[in-house]
C-alpha cells in the first residue's frame, strides 16, 4: 500500500500529460504556408500571407486562387496565378504581430504557422528588416527553425501570388521540395536558423536564394543569343531560358553582417554549392576547344567541402583553396580535335579553377562578404579572443589574394 501511495503522484502526472492541451481542430484552423515581406513606405511593411486550401485541392470546395483580372495596360498590377490550392491575404502594417492580429479578426479560423515553408523578402528590405523579422520568426513557437528564406527578384507579393506548381498539387509540398532539396544546383539552401546565426561578427556572412518569376510565357519570346561567355570555356546557365515554370529559385543574394550587398548569378550559386558541399553532384558543360558549335559535358561528384589555408608573407595574405572533384566525361569517345583524355580533363580543371577564382575575388573585392566562412580557418590560429579581436579579418579578406587548386579524382 505504501508503494502504491508513492506511485500515485507519478501516475496522475502521466494522465495530465496525456490531455488535449492546446489542441486545434483541423477544420477550424487556417494554415499559413508562405509569407512575403515587402516595404510599404518608410515605417510600414506589406505582408502577404498564403494559406493552404485543402478543400480546393481535393475538389471539395471552391477554387482558392482569386479571379483578379490584370490589364496589359497596367504594368504595376500583380496577377494571381489562379492556383486553386491557396488563398492569399495582403495586409499593410508597421509590425508583423499587428498584421497577424488583423488576420485573426479577418478570418473565421484560427491561424497556425506550424506548416510555414518559406519566408520571402523584398529586395527593398534593409538590414533592420531582415534582422528583426528573422529573429522574431526564430523565436516564434510555431515556426520551425528549418523554414526556408529567400529574396524576391522583384517583390515578395508578386512571387508568392505567381506560384502555381505544374507537377505538384500541394503548394506547401512544392515550397518544401524547391527550397530544401539538395539537387537544386543553381541556388543555395538556406534556413531560418542559418540566417539568424550569421551575425557576421566572426567573419561568417550569409547568402539567400533568389525567388524569380519566369519572363517568358512561350518559347516564341526567346531571343537569339549565346549561353556562353565570349572569353570563357564555361557555358553560363544564366544564358538559358525557360518558359514552362512561372516561378523558380536561381542565383543568390549576398549579405555582409546581415545587410544585403548584392546578387550573384546562377553559376556563382553552383560554385558556392560545390565549395560548401551544398550539393553532392552536378553536370557541367564547356565549349569545345576545337569547335564553336560543340560542347563537352562532365558529371561532377563533390566528396567534401573545399579546404582553405591562409598564408602570410611580407604582410600580404594569400588564401589557398583546395577543391577535390570526381569528374567523369559524359561521352562515348574522345571529342573531335582532342589528342588525349589528359588534354580534355586539363581543360576541365582549368575551367573550374578559373571559375572558382573569379567567384572568390567577386565575394571579397565586390562584396567584402565572407560567405564561405574562410574566417573560421583564420580564427583557428589564435589562442585567445582578445588576440583575435585585435586583428581586422574583414580588411584582410578583402585585400587577400587567392590561389586555387582543383584536384580531379
Amino acid at each position: 500500500m505504501q508503494r502504491l501511495k508513492a506511485l500515485l503522484p507519478a501516475i496522475l502526472c502521466v494522465f495530465l500529460l496525456c490531455g488535449c492541451f492546446d489542441d486545434k481542430e483541423i477544420d477550424e484552423t487556417a494554415y499559413i504556408i508562405a509569407i512575403g515581406i515587402d516595404c510599404a513606405g518608410e515605417s510600414d511593411y506589406k505582408y502577404t500571407f498564403q494559406f493552404s486550401a485543402p478543400l480546393a485541392m481535393s475538389g471539395g470546395g471552391d477554387e482558392g486562387g482569386s479571379k483578379k483580372e490584370v490589364s496589359d495596360d497596367d504594368p504595376d498590377a500583380i496577377a494571381d496565378s489562379g492556383n486553386p490550392g491557396v488563398h492569399n491575404v495582403i495586409i499593410k502594417a508597421a509590425d508583423f504581430y499587428v498584421a497577424k492580429n488583423m488576420l485573426n479578426n479577418f478570418l473565421s479560423k484560427n491561424i497556425d504557422m506550424s506548416h510555414l515553408k518559406i519566408i520571402v523578402f523584398s529586395p527593398e528590405v534593409d538590414r533592420s528588416g531582415y534582422v528583426s523579422h528573422s529573429q522574431m520568426f526564430l523565436h516564434e513557437r510555431e515556426v520551425r527553425p528549418h523554414t526556408c528564406l529567400a529574396v524576391a527578384e522583384r517583390s515578395a507579393e508578386e512571387f508568392i501570388r505567381s506560384v502555381n506548381p505544374e507537377l505538384e498539387v500541394n503548394t506547401a509540398k512544392y515550397y518544401e521540395l524547391m527550397s530544401l532539396r539538395s539537387n537544386n544546383v543553381y541556388a543555395p539552401v538556406k534556413m531560418l536558423r542559418d540566417f539568424a546565426d550569421s551575425s557576421g561578427e566572426t567573419g561568417k556572412d550569409a547568402v539567400l536564394p533568389i525567388a524569380r518569376i519566369s519572363k517568358y510565357k512561350s518559347s516564341a519570346e526567346f531571343s537569339a543569343g549565346s549561353a556562353a561567355a565570349p572569353d570563357s570555356d564555361w557555358i553560363e546557365a544564366d544564358g538559358a531560358k525557360i518558359s514552362s515554370s512561372r516561378s523558380d529559385m536561381r542565383g543568390m543574394a549576398v549579405f555582409r553582417k546581415q545587410e544585403p550587398v548584392g546578387e550573384m548569378d546562377d553559376d556563382s550559386a553552383l560554385i558556392y554549392n560545390i565549395l560548401t558541399h551544398g550539393i553532392k553532384k552536378c553536370t557541367v558543360s564547356l565549349k569545345s576547344a576545337y569547335s564553336s558549335r560543340d560542347t563537352v559535358s562532365f558529371r561532377v561528384s563533390i566528396p567534401e567541402a573545399a579546404h582553405f589555408k591562409i598564408e602570410q608573407s611580407g604582410g600580404k595574405y594569400t588564401i589557398a583553396v583546395t577543391a577535390a572533384l570526381n569528374v567523369e566525361y559524359m561521352g562515348g569517345q574522345l571529342p573531335s580535335g582532342y589528342r588525349s583524355y589528359d588534354e580534355l580533363f586539363a581543360q576541365a580543371r582549368s575551367a573550374f579553377e578559373s571559375k572558382i577564382s573569379d567567384f572568390l575575388y567577386a565575394t571579397s573585392r565586390d562584396f567584402g562578404a565572407d560567405i564561405l566562412d574562410i574566417g573560421k580557418s583564420f580564427r583557428s590560429g589564435f589562442s585567445d579572443w582578445n588576440s583575435l579581436c585585435a586583428v581586422d579579418w574583414s580588411s584582410i579578406y578583402q585585400a587577400a589574394d587567392f590561389s586555387v587548386d582543383v584536384r580531379l579524382l
